[in-house]
């Protein structure tokens, strides 16, 4: 039986709970079918009021990412599916449950814009966009601020607590890389992260979710997360004032 998280802080809020709830670093409903069944998928403590706001943010991302995602790929499979099978309903379904359906669709749509690979605007995300590998098309879909930078925060909080047993507390600052728009500067930029990362120990929690890490003689981290073999996520963390090694 997994452990019971008691007596500890929020990894998110940083406030200190009797008892928490468990919030998976990678939401449970983003591994694709291609994740092994013995896989542990990694949990976290976290109080109910920032594993409820966290868990809408979640929801939302997925809508959109997913039908971005390529079902072929080993690292996606199934991902689109499962939000397909959020929007259209069966026919036993009440016109109430249809209604509310068609209407999330809608909004969801409002968003979607497509585009020739070769006339693609340079603020996407980098190697994100294309439907499937050989297309001459790919769909793009705007992500507000307010639901991106919460999540990839709670990305980076939960893997610097499973893996260094730390808490980031406020003392410690995350900073997200983003690369460059302009692609003359882009495979400078990726050769220079990549070599950062180099000689850091990498981790795969099957083909959905690729971490890497790596920490300097300052004691900074810096993270490099790639999701469904699309998404990168980029994160610096400055290095800790005092020593906040959780103890078991």
């Amino acid at each position: 039986m997994p452990k019971k998280f008691t007596n500890q802080c929020c990894i998110h809020c940083l406030n200190y709970f009797d008892e928490l709830t468990k919030d998976h670093i990678f939401p449970e409903s983003w591994y694709p079918d291609s994740t092994p069944l013995s896989m542990e998928k990694w949990v976290v403590p976290s109080c109910p009021s920032c594993n409820n706001k966290l868990g809408e943010i979640e929801s939302e991302l997925y809508k959109k990412f997913a039908l971005c995602m390529n079902s072929s790929d080993i690292a996606s499979s199934g991902i689109s599916e499962k939000v397909i099978r959020q929007y259209f309903s069966l026919p036993e379904e009440d016109n109430r449950t249809k209604g509310r359906k068609l209407a999330n669709l809608k909004k969801l749509f409002k968003n979607v814009k497509w585009f020739d690979n070769d006339k693609l605007p340079n603020n996407i995300a980098k190697n994100f966009g294309n439907i499937a590998p050989n297309s001459k098309k790919s769909i793009l879909i705007n992500i507000p601020p307010e639901l991106l930078n919460p999540f990839c925060e709670k990305i980076i909080r939960g893997l610097e607590f499973k893996l260094m047993g730390k808490l980031i507390n406020n003392d410690r600052k995350i900073q997200f890389l983003h690369l460059p728009d302009s692609t003359e500067f882009l495979s400078q930029e990726l050769a220079e992260l990549n070599n950062a990362f180099r000689n850091g120990p990498k981790i795969d929690r099957g083909p959905g979710f690729l971490i890497q890490y790596t920490k300097d003689i300052y004691s900074q981290m810096g993270y490099h997360v790639t999701i469904w073999g699309r998404w990168e996520i980029w994160a610096a963390i400055s290095a800790p004032q005092k020593n906040n090694i959780i103890t078991e």
